[in-house]
């Protein structure tokens, strides 16, 4: 090894043999050597993702990837609406039952069509009024419900008085759980994009699985809704493509 002004120079003289010794095809960099500092990832780009400011609306379902679309197609032009959210739906629907029977404690059923298949470009809400009961904390008695249709191409509401449940009596209010609610605006929103010809039926059904998961955990509700609107609510249960209704 040779030294010059007490610094030791072997290590040059290696690396000028290994310049002159270099062959075409490349060899491992290791970074210990020349350098102390980690070398830089050959791939460093970085994505920015923004959440939707404060006070915007939801997503809509036709921009939400699910299990069934690897990609969600882009919602498609559709029917020119004045009511294409159902946030605003159900505004409409509290305003005209607030105006009716005033406010008060009620289960708004969720939102449905007259039939299926249809044409309509419309909502209905089946709405029971509830009075309250001597028989227990937070349990009341089901008064005769109002049906509220909202057309959403021309964004004004219908209302008619129904008779009164003879399957939803009394009833005992709780709190769904927030999956069961988020998944149910998921669905409602769904059905307002197919009936506006957003989004194809076939790629709405698993979107459509809120209606079932509701029904699921309301079955009293959804017997009184199954003898009112039966075709509506038995597609919505177990939604096909062609339309049939399951047994």
């Amino acid at each position: 090894m040779v030294k010059f002004g007490g610094r030791v120079v072997g290590v040059c003289v290696a690396a000028l043999l290994g310049l002159g010794c270099r062959k075409d095809t490349a060899a491992p960099v290791n970074p210990e050597a020349g350098s102390d500092a980690a070398p830089t990832p050959a791939d460093s780009t970085f994505t920015y993702v923004s959440g939707a400011p404060a006070g915007e609306p939801a997503t809509p379902a036709s921009e939400v990837p699910t299990e069934d679309e690897a990609a969600a197609p882009a919602t498609a032009p559709g029917i020119p609406a004045k009511i294409d959210y159902i946030a605003a739906a159900r505004t409409l629907v509290d305003e005209v039952v607030d105006g009716l029977i005033g406010p008060g404690e009620r289960i708004v059923a969720p939102a449905l069509v007259p039939t299926w298949p249809t044409k309509e470009r419309v909502l209905v809400f089946v709405v029971f009024p509830l009075e309250a009961s001597k028989t227990g904390i937070n349990t009341f008695v089901a008064g005769a419900p109002l049906s509220v249709t909202v057309d959403l191409v021309e964004g004004t509401t219908a209302h008619k008085k129904l008779k009164r449940s003879v399957i939803l009596e009394t009833v005992k209010l709780g709190r769904d759980a927030a999956s069961v609610r988020e998944n149910l605006a998921i669905a409602e929103q769904t059905l307002i994009e197919v009936l506006l010809e957003k989004r194809p039926v076939e790629r709405s059904l698993m979107l459509l699985d809120g209606y079932r998961e509701w029904f699921n955990h309301h079955l009293d509700v959804m017997t009184d809704l199954d003898k009112r609107l039966p075709t509506a609510v038995r597609w919505l249960r177990q939604p096909t493509v062609d339309g049939q209704i399951a047994g």
